[in-house]
Parts: structure tokens; C-alpha cells; sequence
């Protein structure tokens, strides 16, 4: 006799959502924990989206500002602003250019207000005087510069016996402090200084060759400021830094006579990866090094040993690594920009591969990549961002919806989860990204599973129909009503992936001339579980 066969029930789907991954990209969390206590989600990969508090935000594109020289890399961009007056100026090998008006920013020009140099790696500060307020510039191998508001010009500066021989030619560096401009001897352990309020006359010489025990050579100064001074508030102290990684701090008004001059401590920080490898945050300095990006209060106060697991960097140490790996240790650009909340860090970029900068939300510390964007030098200017490129052209970030015209992509994969049961396998079916934006958007939305990230080609510019609208639709499709300046996207779309663990993909395709500000808010996904162990 044959025994009945038992009719099996269909499986159930079940919903999963992912928030937003605001606590942005995320390379040092073990993979099976997604989600910590205190933790806010992060992204496995989170590519042209900027982490905010409310969610991550597609990044604006860029349009071109000035061409210099054709493919001769714009290595300085720097401004200057004295009351009415404001010029922005931009540095390749054989001069520098005033971009402040550029008639026709597609047409090369050579630089027009110094010409006849060789290296555009030039270290600029404002100071002013009695006189007026003027540039000072100097980039280790060139005359250095003065500029005075309308003219570019020498500086009046002479070295002292024995070392007459030594020219402006010979400064790599220089930095305000106390009131004084002080200079850094290239491949050297020298610093220099001039009298009080002055831009030219005699330096004088400070040897640092017995206050570093490591070696290497002076790479840059600055004045940096701590809560912690003897007589209540700011300290404000000179720092000194090496290319092996360490920094002399020193307080008082300079090392002449009876001006309260003495050493504070000497700290390490990591190899310095450039001259321009660090930014200021409020009287703090943070430095983008070998061992990750540091603050120098932070280090202060830390051993050496512990330094990585302190920096500002922590959540994405894997990826700083092997960008340090592959793209060398020198000539990183570090800028802040308080306007947009944003912390820029722009590695070299590598020929043949995709431009990759680090970008991170002053607010939160929260972290993200910026792709094709070629960084080869950062200038902010009047509230807005430049950069340099390969190609000879200055661009202003952050302000289309296209890179100079072509489109770009954002990608968003938040950490893979094993939806509560770890032990069975599961299949994904259907998927939603709830998207608030200024313009009509289609989000290409793929299942990813086993920590594999697998993205398909980037979608077009295709919108989603009406029905898939919050606020035209019915709700499961659309229901959620909105200000008129904000759409509200949530389309399920069919999506297929199979493991223990699962994630969705979300990618985003912008060539708008208007920004699309697209913010993701949460991923949805339905699902069906297999049985324990299959």
C-alpha cells in the first residue's frame, strides 16, 4: 500500500530592510557582525555617496574652472583675499596662472603672472604687515615669491654666514607663528626664521639635527593650539615635522634670547605621506600617514603602538593600507571644507586605474570614496572647492550633476547580514530602495550574497514610472506624501541572490546639468529561507 504523499506547504517570504548606511564605509568590522550595539549600519562598498546623519546623499559632479598648460599637472592652487581684493591662483611646472575670471575655461592658457619656474609644488601663506598683506611662496627649487595684491615679485630675503650660499631657492616650506614667517631648509633638519612682522630681511637659523633621534629630514610646520596651556585655555605651540614620522612641538615666542622658548615633547605619528598630507580642525591638526590619518592631540597623549586603532581613519584602515601600498607615501592632499561638512583626502592617482579619494563627514567621522575625480592638488577658495588634475585643468568640485558633462555612478552595498538566521541558507526575491531626490530616478538594484560584491552594468538615466511614486501610488507602492521639491522613489524590482548572507546593491547613475541629490533611506528585501544546513 502507498503511503500518502505529504503536500508541502510554499514557503513564506520574509522582510529585511537595511537603513541607510550612515555610518559609512566600513573595512575593519568583522563580517559576520554587521550590526554592533552603538553602531550605526555601515557599507561594504560606498562609492560617489556621502554618509550624513539622516542618510548617504549622491555626490555632485564637477565642472572645469581653468585649462592651463595641456597635460602639464596643476600641482598648487592657492588664494588670496585682502578686503575687497581676491585672486585665486593655480601652479603647473612652468608658472602660475590668476583663474580668479577665466573668459573661456576649456582653452589652454600658460600661466600669465609668473612664468620661467620648474616645479609647480609650490607652499603658499598669507601674512600681513604695517605695509600691506602679501604672499609669501617657496617650493624648494624655484626663486621663491612675493606677492603683494598686484604684482608677483621676489623675496628680499638673505641668509647669514656660513650660509650665503644659500638662496630662496633652498626653502621648501613655510608657515606663520608668533608673528613670525618661518621657512624649512630642503633635505635638511634646518628651520629658519625672520624678525617679527617682517616678509623680508636677514633669517635666522634654528638646527633641529640633535632633536630627532630618527633621522630623515624637516617636511613641514605649523602652529597648533591645545586646551591644556599652564595659564588656562589655548597653548599655542610650533610644531616641527619629519618625513620619519616625528614632530617636535616647542612653545613660546621663538628660540631668541629670553623669548620663553623650550621644547614640549617630541611625538610619532607615522611616515607623513606629503607636504600638504594633513588639515587643521579647529587648533588640532590631523595628518594623513603611514599608519592611518592622526590627530596630533591624539598623539600626544598616546603610545606609538596605538596610534591605528585611534585614528580618524579606523573604520576604513584596510582600504587606507592599500592605498598607501599602491600609491606611495608621498604627494597625499588633505583639504577641509566646513561649507559642505567635509573632510577631503586625495591620494596620487595610478595610471590605468580608477581615481579613488577618501572623503569624510566632518560631523560624524564618518567615510566614504569619491571615484574619477584625478586630485593632484586641493585649493578652497570663497566657500568653494577647486582641484588640480593630471591634465593641466583646474575643476570646481561639488556643483553639477556631471563630471565636466559625463556621467557618474554611486554605488551603495551595505554590510552583509545573515537576517537573524545564521544557519540556513536563504533567496532573495524582491527589493525596494526608498530614495528621496530632486529629480526622477531609477535605481538599479541587484542582490549580492557570501560578502561577494557582484555589480552589473551601471543603469541609465531611465525614471521610474508613476506608480512607483510615495504620494501617486498605493501604499506598498508609493503612499508618503512629500514637498513638492522632494520625490520619493520606492519601486520593488525583482532581484536574485542565494547564500547564508545577503546584501543589495544599489547604483545610481547621474548626467544631469542639475544635481540630482539623491539620499538613500533604506533598502527593503524580501526573502524565503531554505532549511538549517542546506
Amino acid at each position: 500500500m502507498r503511503t500518502p504523499t505529504q503536500k508541502q506547504r510554499p514557503r513564506k517570504s520574509q522582510l529585511a530592510s537595511f537603513p541607510a548606511p550612515t555610518g559609512g564605509l566600513v573595512s575593519n568590522r568583522n563580517l559576520a557582525l554587521a550590526r554592533q550595539d552603538g553602531m550605526p549600519p555601515g557599507a561594504a562598498i560606498l562609492d560617489d555617496f556621502f554618509p550624513t546623519a539622516t542618510g548617504v546623499v549622491l555626490r555632485r559632479g564637477n565642472i572645469r574652472k581653468a585649462s592651463l598648460v595641456a597635460s602639464n599637472t596643476v600641482m598648487s592652487i592657492f588664494g588670496y583675499v585682502s578686503g575687497s581684493t581676491t585672486r585665486l591662483f593655480a601652479a603647473v611646472s612652468t608658472g602660475i596662472r590668476d583663474i580668479t575670471t577665466v573668459p573661456a575655461p576649456g582653452t589652454f592658457a600658460g600661466p600669465d603672472v609668473l612664468t620661467g619656474k620648474t616645479n609647480g609644488n609650490w607652499n603658499v601663506v598669507q601674512f600681513a604687515t604695517a605695509g600691506g598683506t602679501f604672499l609669501v611662496g617657496v617650493n624648494g627649487v624655484d626663486t621663491g615669491f612675493l606677492y603683494d595684491g598686484t604684482s608677483f615679485g621676489a623675496t628680499a630675503i638673505t641668509f647669514p654666514a656660513p650660509f650665503a650660499a644659500l638662496t630662496t631657492a633652498d626653502l621648501s616650506y613655510v608657515w606663520v607663528y608668533k608673528q613670525r614667517i618661518w621657512f624649512i631648509q630642503k633635505n635638511s633638519l634646518n628651520a629658519w626664521y625672520l624678525p617679527v612682522d617682517q616678509i623680508g630681511g636677514a633669517l635666522t637659523l634654528w638646527p633641529m639635527g640633535g632633536v630627532f633621534v630618527r633621522g630623515g629630514t624637516l617636511i613641514w610646520g605649523q602652529g597648533w593650539s591645545l586646551d591644556s596651556g599652564g595659564a588656562g585655555g589655548l597653548s599655542e605651540q610650533c610644531v616641527f615635522t619629519t618625513t620619519e614620522g616625528e614632530v617636535a612641538a616647542y612653545q613660546g615666542l621663538s628660540p631668541d634670547v629670553d623669548q620663553g622658548w623650550s621644547k614640549v615633547g617630541i611625538y610619532r605619528i607615522g611616515r607623513p605621506l606629503g607636504d600638504k598630507a594633513f588639515m587643521r580642525a579647529g587648533g588640532d591638526i590631523v595628518i594623513a600617514t603611514t599608519v592611518g590619518f592622526v590627530s596630533l592631540a591624539a598623539a600626544s597623549q598616546q603610545d606609538y603602538a596605538a596610534l591605528g586603532q585611534n585614528a580618524v581613519s579606523y573604520p576604513i584602515e584596510e582600504d587606507w593600507a592599500l592605498a598607501v601600498a599602491q600609491r606611495g607615501n608621498v604627494d597625499w592632499r588633505c583639504e577641509v571644507w566646513p561649507d559642505q561638512q567635509m573632510a577631503i583626502v586625495a591620494p596620487p592617482p595610478i595610471v590605468g586605474q580608477v581615481q579613488v579619494i577618501f572623503v569624510a563627514n566632518v560631523n560624524t567621522g564618518k567615510w566614504c570614496k569619491f571615484t574619477n575625480w584625478g586630485v593632484r592638488s586641493l585649493g578652497l577658495f570663497q566657500g568653494q572647492m577647486f582641484f588640480g588634475t593630471s591634465a593641466g585643468t583646474v575643476q570646481q568640485a561639488y556643483v553639477t550633476g556631471g563630471d565636466e558633462g559625463l556621467p557618474y555612478v554611486g554605488k551603495c552595498l551595505p554590510l552583509f547580514e545573515d537576517l537573524d538566521q545564521p544557519g540556513s541558507m536563504k533567496v532573495a526575491k524582491t527589493a525596494r530602495a526608498i530614495v528621496r531626490s530632486s529629480i526622477l530616478v531609477r535605481p538599479q538594484l541587484t542582490g549580492q550574497s557570501n560578502y561577494v560584491a557582484n555589480f552589473p552594468a551601471p543603469p541609465s538615466l531611465g525614471m521610474p514610472t508613476d506608480g512607483s511614486l510615495w504620494g501617486v501610488g498605493l501604499w506598498g507602492e508609493a503612499l508618503w506624501d512629500a514637498p513638492a521639491s522632494e520625490i520619493i522613489i520606492a519601486e520593488w524590482v525583482p532581484i536574485g541572490a542565494y547564500g547564508h548572507d545577503l546584501s543589495v546593491g544599489v547604483q545610481i547613475t547621474s548626467a544631469q546639468i542639475a544635481p540630482l541629490d539623491a539620499e538613500i533611506i533604506r533598502i527593503d528585501l524580501t526573502f524565503q529561507v531554505a532549511e538549517v544546513g542546506t
